[in-house]
């Protein structure tokens, strides 16, 4: 079988990556090959996942130290690459070096746990469907509440039907730039409300630390995080308390963080004094 020239997937007619799967929790975690069982159905898809748990990283990429990747066969004989990295860094090797060409669409899941409100800039999910937003392609996370686990064979049916009606909206856009969070509820699907657009809410976690013995470090103390997510707004038009009430979110997102009323009045003050000497 011809090899591309880095020697990993095949090129041309006998293999084209339209989908690329990742996820933070890991190259062995079950969300992501039941995930894959349903886009591989609509799509060709190719998995590139870290080699371990990497769960709330964020954007956090790999610098100044080198990547390693491996390829592993699964059960129908498909293969997969375990890289060393982050989430964001198994998008991004993909992408530029990994794949023989660009994936259509980056998809991120499915994860363990919720990743609604101000956890999506926490989520090593959703920072992977962002970084596939960066380099302009359409991409999606999906994530499923804590309580659903049980549910996650049937929710990932829902997400390919998802993915299908975002690729059905992107293909008309000229820009990408844009990325989808998906949020299943604890419920069953059968259960759920139905399926809402959201906006992303501010619902935070209140952090707070407590202290464990750890006899590897000289202090022999360490501190573990912990917090009860604290919602603020009470309408479903936002994606925690939608979630809450047992919908399926979709929450359209992007990366572009100004914030255009403060910059519109700052531009009315002199700032003119701030340079003289």
């Amino acid at each position: 079988m011809k090899k591309n020239r880095k020697g990993n997937l095949p090129s041309g007619k006998e293999r084209k990556a339209t989908i690329l799967l990742t996820n933070d929790d890991g190259i062995n975690a079950q969300g992501i090959w039941d995930l894959y069982g349903v886009i591989s159905k609509i799509a060709s898809a190719v998995v590139v996942a870290p080699d371990r748990e990497r769960s709330g990283i964020g954007h956090a990429f790999t610098f100044n130290t080198p990547l390693h990747y491996e390829k592993q066969s699964f059960k129908n004989g498909e293969e997969s690459f375990i890289v060393s990295g982050t989430p964001v860094d198994c998008v991004k090797f993909a992408i530029s070096y990994l794949l023989p060409e660009r994936p259509s669409i980056v998809v991120a899941g499915l994860n363990m746990g919720e990743n609604s409100g101000l956890s999506a800039f926490y989520s090593g999910t959703v920072a992977a469907a962002r970084e596939g937003a960066f380099w302009d392609i359409p991409s999606i996370a999906f994530s499923l509440c804590e309580g659903g686990k049980r549910y996650a064979k049937k929710y990932v049916t829902y997400a390919s039907k998802i993915l299908s009606w975002i690729i059905s909206h992107e293909q008309y856009k000229k820009n990408h730039r844009v990325y989808y969070n998906v949020n299943f509820p604890a419920c069953a699907p059968e259960k759920s409300m139905g399926i809402k657009i959201t906006s992303q809410s501010m619902a935070f976690f209140d952090d707070r630390y407590e202290t464990i013995d750890v006899e590897a470090h000289h202090t022999k103390k360490g501190y573990l995080i912990y917090g009860d997510k604290k919602d603020i707004e009470k309408s479903n038009s936002y994606d925690s308390r939608a979630l809450m009430n047992n919908y399926i979110t979709i929450t359209p997102l992007t990366f572009d963080a100004t914030s255009l009323r403060d910059c519109r009045e700052l531009r009315d003050k002199d700032i003119k004094w701030l340079t003289k000497r």
